[in-house]
């Protein structure tokens, strides 16, 4: 990811904060409509306590942009776990495509294409070391 892309998610997301658990909850409702099979991973959990989740996901991601690296460890722990709570390798396109979604809603006006293909480069880093991940895990 080049610098410009690293600045354009830095300035969006800090625009975002202090309302990133609003931003966490449009997520959550598109990625429902997207794809209504992913609800059943939630049944009986506190949605509030996962919009804090995907909210310090998201500030650690953010923090890490200057070295990828540094969070590949946490992005295959969290995949392991996700295919322990039941996630299929297909439903990351629908996070992603909810992801980029609420990121939209959330930032209006400013959201560019730029800004868009910044999250989207972010976005499909996460998704490879996931998917790979998940993959090895789910066949282990």
């Amino acid at each position: 990811m080049n610098k410009d892309a690293e600045r354009l998610i830095r300035g969006s997301w800090m625009r975002l904060v202090p309302v990133r658990l609003t931003a966490a909850q449009i997520f959550y409702e598109r990625l429902f409509e997207i794809d209504p099979s992913a609800k059943a991973l939630f049944d009986g959990k506190p949605m509030h306590v996962q919009y804090d989740k995907f909210a310090h996901t998201i500030d650690t991601l953010v923090q890490a942009l200057d070295f990828p690296a540094s969070i590949i460890d946490d992005l295959q722990l969290l995949a392991r776990r996700h295919v322990g709570y039941g996630v299929h390798l297909e439903q990351y396109a629908s996070v992603g495509a909810a992801l980029l979604w609420a990121l939209e809603r959330s930032l209006g006006s400013e959201w560019t294409p730029e800004v868009h293909r910044a999250w989207g480069e972010l976005y499909l880093f996460v998704e490879g070391v996931m998917k790979r991940e998940a993959a090895g895990t789910a066949t282990a």
